[in-house]
């Protein structure tokens, strides 16, 4: 079977192929032209064909093909548009027989014919293929594919006068090699460009090619007449353009790829799997251009634009089956939960026979259940997937789609309540009626519109929102700053300001004050030393009124530097609050000597003074760094905030494009609160162009389905005056007199004929006269009471007023 093995070659090489009994190889590019023997432990290189007076562009190779009855023929596919055949027994260094010069551009591909030793067709980019007669100098026929250019041209090995071509506007055509006027089949199979077919050796009528769509396609040629997928038995999705594919032989549904780019290594694939290769080999380190079997289904000879020639074997094969998560499981909006994992036959059960799992969920169903073939080497594929649903009793009936926009219209309670009871109540409906999606909907605007904060929540770091406000002179507290690390401080409600003094030339104060109103000071006695390091002063002990500890409970992510320190942090309660010192040191290292000056300059006090007045005292700091930073109490949260607005417009725009323009419209309106009210809630959500556009759709709908109520209110909750006022036209009823005729039109709307001197009125059933609602007839204009109308109708069709007319009420 050999081993993997490579060889250098001089250049690029764009095609290879083997002699009939695979133990040589031909290379060919633009600047390569040689033959190897292939032994068990290396190339050997056999001939140069790259040889002679006349180096031209016929030795520039596109395509190279061995003969498969003669081994000393060689036919190649030059840039220049020639078709140039080889003979290996000619004397003499050149070894070119024949040359064919009829295409006019370059020639992409060219193949001998399986069985004929003097036929040989090619395909070039002027989109003819063209049928050598390597017995007469000119070719034989000429097929026209009315396309830009033809890609790859493959005999039928199972049909000799039958051939394939594939083409730059993704068609793929059968010819007979009989027939030249015109193709037997063709059909569009790819998205794009088509790069590359091949035969299946062993199957009849069963053809792969790849293309620009970055897939593979498997096409039964045979189907029957008006197959809408023209034949399509297997799709194989790479991740790049597919530039070649051989079928492995000796392996009914394996084949062999490689890519254009992107993917420089050659894949396997079972056609049956067609996410994940069988086997890659990851040797190239450039384009794979060419792949070749050796006759067997364990090796592999492929060529690259790096310049190297490889022969790889399954033995070194890497297997990314090993490498995917053999457990899945997803779940969909009506609840049901499908899992996939991992089966591992029992040695006392059979293949492809799964015991049932003990505390099984109820309603458990396999979906699929594959036998497994013990030939298979497709290692940790072997699976199952499984669907659990509610028993048939539990789950919901289905409903049609009009009884559900029906009963969602009759059912919804959008105005007149709070946004949190109207989401419930919608949430409710939505999900009765099989709306999963639409519950979960309305339950994420209550949370994000109609919940409120807590109001204890606790402020963050740097947060400017005032506290607990103003404390009773009996409670207010001394705020202290110690540079002690495990003190604690006493909190007061009062908030100081902080300013920062200088004294002259290296010297600075830190001064902590009330309302700037006195400069007395007041020391609070401790038993501490009166002393103080530079690390000390700079790690940041404030006076900030935090609840907890120095920074809060939350991140400071997004604040400004001036948000570390904050003398109007958000309060607690009032009352005199223990806070525990947190130590944020600002220097790697503490300071070899410490910072003494004497008198009461150690601490910072700041109280109330005995008459009332306002403290002030002063930290003097000696200017030996520039590391002492005070920062401003004006600190304020840089944080971006999320916008909640432009989430609920995107929602409502995804429900109206997948055609629920009903539940678009009715989040609106809740949001909204009624035309009255339209608050911030639903400011820029939508443009107004739109929002014409979901009402008016919406009306439309509720009206065809006859619910006129609902679209008159619907019509009247919106804001926009284009669409309110449509209730309001038209709204004029002509009547006439029931007995005489005369048209009832008198300016204070009252019905009374003035010819008969009576109200026209009357029940036709009663003879009363109706006060309140009025049905009649629009074919006689009779009516009356709509109770009495209705008895009437319910039995018997005639006209309860004798005039002989049938009415109908619905």
């Amino acid at each position: 079977m050999g081993r993997t093995m490579h060889t250098v070659l001089e250049g690029p090489a764009n095609a290879l192929d083997l002699c009939k009994d695979c133990t040589k190889v031909v290379v060919a590019g633009r600047s390569v032209f040689k033959i190897y023997s292939i032994e068990e432990e290396e190339f050997v290189e056999r001939d140069n064909l790259r040889v002679g007076k006349n180096i031209n562009l016929n030795f520039s190779c596109n395509d190279v093909v061995w003969s498969p009855i003669d081994d000393q023929l060689i036919a190649t596919a030059a840039t220049n548009g020639a078709v140039v055949v080889w003979n290996l027994n000619k004397s003499g260094r050149s070894k070119q027989e024949q040359v064919f010069v009829d295409h006019k551009r370059t020639v992409n591909k060219v193949n001998f014919h399986p069985t004929e030793a003097g036929l040989l067709i090619s395909g070039s980019q002027d989109g003819t293929m063209k049928l050598f007669d390597m017995r007469m100098d000119k070719p034989s026929e000429t097929f026209h594919s009315n396309t830009e250019s033809v890609r790859d041209v493959q005999f039928n090995p199972h049909a000799y006068w039958q051939f394939s071509a594939v083409s730059e506007n993704g068609k793929v055509q059968l010819w007979d090699i009989r027939r030249a006027d015109r193709c037997e089949k063709q059909w569009p199979a790819h998205n794009n460009h088509v790069f590359a077919c091949d035969w299946h050796p062993e199957v009849r009528n069963m053809l792969a090619t790849a293309g620009r769509d970055k897939t593979i396609k498997v096409w039964d040629t045979v189907c029957k007449k008006g197959d809408k997928m023209h034949g399509l038995e297997h799709t194989i999705h790479t991740i790049g353009p597919v530039g070649r594919v051989k079928w492995r032989p000796q392996r009914r549904d394996y084949l062999g790829s490689s890519a254009l780019c992107i993917d420089f290594a050659v894949n396997v694939w079972d056609i049956r799997r067609p996410y994940v290769p069988f086997a890659a080999f990851n040797q190239h380190k450039d384009v794979t251009t060419d792949i070749a079997w050796r006759g067997d289904p364990h090796t592999l000879l492929s060529t690259s634009k790096d310049g190297t020639l490889y022969q790889h074997t399954f033995t070194d094969a890497v297997r990314p089956g090993d490498k995917a998560n053999p457990v899945g499981m997803s779940f969909n909006v009506g609840g049901d939960v499908t899992h996939a994992h991992r089966y591992v036959p029992r040695n006392n059960y059979n293949y492809g026979v799964l015991p049932a799992a003990k505390g099984r969920v109820v309603g458990g169903q396999e979906v699929f259940r594959k036998h497994i073939n013990p030939t298979e080497l497709f290692r940790m594929c072997n699976s199952r997937l499984v669907l659990h649903q509610p028993q048939p009793s539990q789950r919901p009936t289905e409903l049609s789609i009009e009884t559900v926009t029906t009963e969602t219209a009759r059912r919804y309670k959008l105005v007149n309540t709070t946004l949190a009871e109207a989401c419930d109540i919608n949430a409710g409906v939505a999900k009765s009626l099989g709306r999963q999606q639409v519950a979960l909907t309305w339950t994420v605007l209550k949370t994000l519109y109609a919940c409120s904060r807590s109001d204890v929540a606790r402020p963050i770091s740097g947060d400017l929102t005032t506290g607990a406000g103003e404390m009773e002179g009996g409670d207010r507290t001394k705020l202290r700053l110690r540079a002690a690390s495990g003190m604690t401080r006493r909190v007061s409600g009062k908030q100081p300001t902080l300013k920062v003094v200088s004294h002259g030339p290296g010297r600075e104060s830190v001064v902590a004050a009330k309302d700037g109103t006195s400069e007395s000071e007041e020391e609070e006695e401790h038993p501490l030393d009166n002393c103080q390091t530079l690390t000390e002063i700079a790690s940041g002990y404030t006076v900030a009124t935090i609840t907890g500890d120095f920074f809060g409970d939350s991140d400071l992510a997004g604040l400004g530097v001036e948000g570390l320190v904050s003398l109007e942090g958000g309060g607690g309660g009032g009352k005199d609050q223990i806070i525990q010192e947190w130590v944020l040191p600002s220097e790697a290292f503490e300071q070899r000597h410490e910072i003494k000056d004497g008198g009461r300059e150690d601490d910072l006090v700041v109280g109330e003074s005995e008459n009332g007045e306002a403290a002030m005292q002063t930290v003097t700091v000696e200017d030996k760094t520039s590391a002492v930073v005070v920062w401003g109490v004006h600190a304020q949260d840089t944080r971006q905030n999320w916008s909640q607005g432009l989430a609920t417009g995107q929602a409502l725009s995804w429900l109206a494009e997948q055609g629920d323009v009903q539940n678009a419209v009715s989040m609106y309106i809740a949001l909204a609160g009624g035309r009255t009210a339209q608050g911030d809630r639903v400011k820029g959500l939508v443009s107004n162009e739109v929002l014409e556009h979901w009402w008016l759709s919406y009306v439309e709908l509720l009206q065809k389905l006859q619910l006129f109520t609902k679209a008159n209110e619907i019509l009247s909750q919106c804001s926009l005056p284009a669409v309110h006022t449509m209730n309001q036209q038209s709204t004029t009823v002509y009547t006439a007199c029931t007995k005489c005729g005369k048209s009832l039109a008198r300016n204070n709307g009252a019905w009374w004929c003035d010819k008969c001197k009576a109200p026209p009125a009357r029940c036709a059933v009663c003879h009363a006269v109706v006060k309140g609602l009025f049905v009649w007839c629009q074919g006689c204009g009779h009516g009356g009471h709509i109770q009495h109308i209705k008895e009437w109708t319910a039995k018997r069709t005639s006209c309860p007023a004798g005039c002989g007319h049938h009415c109908q009420y619905h």
